[in-house]
């Protein structure tokens, strides 16, 4: 089951309520509409919008909107609110539940995020083929004495939370977590879009690429640079909000010209806090000015030219063994984290059969670049 929340509106919950009850047009074909429960006054509208009758469904609507107007008269405040709550619950094709069981998830979870007796709320079954899903239009005022408000704080969590007890009690496939996919959801006008351009999304193109290089990253246990390098082989580019101590503490990816911060594109993991911690990025405050000028490049190729390192480890006196050269092309601090790799490896599995002999760099060449001679570099490295 998935859960997702709309965003809230203020004014008239007309269009929400004639939306649900299959008034106005959809942007999915619907085989079966059935009312779940309703806690109105009013009776179930259904019955004679079936029959072209809209008359009961003008009554609820005007019932939902009487509460704000009451508030209105009650609290003396000019503070714009947002009354309107729509919510959806969604199986997965071949999941259906009975209509007492719907009714049952739904009243579980509305309390779960903060509703009671005292809000209006009306809840429409719709089925897409072998999709059932389930609409709640509610109205966040309370009618209780001081018109009091359902809050909205961390009800993303809620009900995420909500929705896993609620597959829990029907043995329902578990959705996975947000934090455990990319998937993210898309507007009605970005999916016309991208049908009239045949093309995905930005939002979706984003993050596919994101997420690549957050893989390619993990692959290497590299860090911040890493990263940032990965994504602007893709020709995405990220941009840092400093805090007042100079750190980063927001970030943003640019493609094609067009700027979306981490937060909007998937909050729970591609915000900077969520990279340096659940993503296993790794930073370190102390390079924040060679990061900052590492991200200001646009240039997708590296043209920096990469030193080749060989070191030679032969075999401990008495042993008659070949020397064994290790080859390494790397900034200076990857070398030496994998030469140390290198020698914790070879003492497990050799049991000490190989030491190194000073472990010297022999000798450092340049990278050949056609068109250039080859140079043989004169320094030699200090032995390890």
């Amino acid at each position: 089951m998935i859960g997702k929340i709309f965003p809230k509106s203020v004014g008239s919950f007309k269009n929400r309520i004639r939306y649900i009850f299959g008034c106005t047009k959809h942007d999915h074909d619907i085989s079966g509409i059935r009312t779940i429960s309703h806690n109105t006054m009013s009776k179930d509208p259904l019955p004679g919008v079936l029959q072209g009758n809209e008359a009961d469904l003008a009554e609820m609507i005007k019932e939902f909107d009487q509460i704000e107007t009451l508030r209105r008269f009650s609290i003396d405040s000019d503070k714009a609110i947002k009354p309107v709550f729509h919510a959806m619950l969604s199986l997965r094709p071949g999941e259906s539940l009975t209509t007492a069981q719907w009714r049952t998830a739904v009243q579980t979870y509305m309390t779960d995020l903060g509703f009671n007796e005292t809000n209006q709320y009306v809840a429409v079954m719709h089925q897409d083929k072998e999709h059932q899903h389930v609409h709640i239009v509610a109205n966040r005022i309370r009618l209780n004495d001081d018109f009091s408000m359902v809050k909205d704080s961390n009800e993303r969590t809620i009900s995420l939370d909500s929705v896993s007890g609620i597959e829990d009690r029907f043995g329902l496939t578990k959705a996975p977590k947000p934090k455990d996919t990319w998937g993210a959801s898309i507007t009605h006008a970005e999916l016309q879009a991208s049908i009239r351009d045949g093309d995905l999304p930005l939002k979706h193109k984003m993050i596919a690429k994101i997420a690549g290089a957050i893989e390619a990253t993990n692959a290497v246990d590299g860090d911040m640079f890493t990263f940032t390098r990965l994504l602007r082989k893709q020709k995405v580019y990220i941009d840092l909000t400093l805090n007042e101590d100079g750190q980063p503490k927001g970030i943003s990816f640019e493609l094609d010209g067009k700027y979306i911060s981490g937060r909007h594109l998937k909050r729970s993991r591609l915000t900077w806090h969520k990279l340096t911690t659940q993503e296993g990025i790794h930073y370190d405050p102390e390079t924040i000015r060679e990061l900052q000028d590492d991200i200001a490049r646009r240039d997708s190729e590296e043209q920096e030219r990469a030193r080749i390192y060989y070191f030679e480890f032969v075999a401990t006196p008495g042993k008659r063994r070949s020397p064994i050269y290790v080859r390494f092309t790397a900034r200076d601090y990857e070398v030496q984290k994998m030469i140390q790799e290198v020698l914790e490896l070879l003492d497990a599995i050799f049991d000490e059969l190989f030491k190194p002999r000073e472990c010297r760099l022999m000798r450092s060449y340049i990278e050949y670049i056609p068109g250039q001679p080859l140079e043989l570099e004169e320094e030699q490295a200090p032995a390890l």
